[in-house]
């Protein structure tokens, strides 16, 4: 996988295919390669581009500096430096909240945003999940707080039928994982990140995508995320937990494409 320098750090990408661009931009786990499943499947049609988040993975990972407006600015960081103008964009979790700075600051760099299991603004349920994460990587290191992190959002019914693919993922974050400071700070900014106010500015056709029994994002947090943004189509997966796009990618991938197809610019 190369490593991309935007400037103020170097990002750890994978880029496949050919076509109008196809950003996807991973949740707070940080990791490429947890887009497998899209990048093998859209890339027969889009350029297709994914990374691993500063503070992740093979990325660079500063002590400091970390919001979802910072991530946000690595991907026009990362564009800006492979000459994409405009580009179609997905974003799960924390991803997604990235995506909405994307949408409200950046709106002539996006062809198109896609929301997965994400959020508006963390409530008490999220506030609770998070800080007990947090308490984890605190109290016990990295690696407890990768396999805690892997309970909630791989869900049960992944650990039943996937696990082998669960391992492998979950072994890149132990390869990789941050220091405990900066696991701190990235769980601290999805706490913090609250772009609510202006969610109403987001012209860009949007899709929101939630799981009805995802234990880490309620599913109402797609819905109020569809009611925020005008014009916004919703679906809602009963089974999937918070990874929805690896648990049954085909459903995910064909809802997906059914959704860009009906956009303008969204067939190459």
């Amino acid at each position: 996988m190369p490593r991309v320098d935007i400037g103020p750090l170097t990002l750890n990408v994978e880029e496949r295919g050919s076509g109008p661009a196809f950003i996807f931009i991973p949740g707070l786990a940080g990791l490429l390669n947890a887009w497998e499943y899209q990048i093998a499947e859209f890339s027969r049609r889009y350029r297709c581009i994914t990374f691993d988040h500063r503070g992740a993975g093979d990325s660079d990972k500063p002590a400091f500096g970390y919001s979802t407006e910072v991530l946000a600015r690595d991907v026009i960081g990362l564009m800006d430096t492979l000459d994409i103008d405009r580009a179609h964009m997905a974003g799960t979790s924390t991803g997604g909240c990235v995506l909405q700075n994307l949408a409200i600051d950046h709106p002539d760099r996006m062809r198109c945003a896609i929301f997965s299991n994400t959020w508006v603004k963390a409530d008490e349920f999220m506030t609770r999940v998070q800080n007990a994460r947090k308490r984890i990587a605190l109290s016990y290191g990295q690696d407890e707080y990768v396999k805690l992190s892997s309970l909630f959002t791989n869900g049960p019914m992944q650990f039943r039928y996937d696990l082998d693919k669960v391992m492998d993922l979950e072994r890149r974050a132990l390869a990789t994982v941050a220091p405990v400071g900066i696991l701190a700070q990235r769980l601290d900014m999805t706490l913090t990140h609250d772009r609510s106010a202006e969610l109403s500015k987001v012209a860009t056709p949007s899709l929101i995508v939630g799981t009805r029994d995802d234990a880490t994002v309620p599913c109402y947090q797609s819905e109020d995320l569809h009611h925020a943004i005008p014009g916004s189509r919703l679906v809602i997966i009963e089974e999937g937990g918070h990874y929805s796009y690896r648990r049954h990618w085909q459903e995910w991938n064909k809802i997906i494409d059914s959704f860009l197809r009906d956009t303008e610019g969204g067939v190459p």
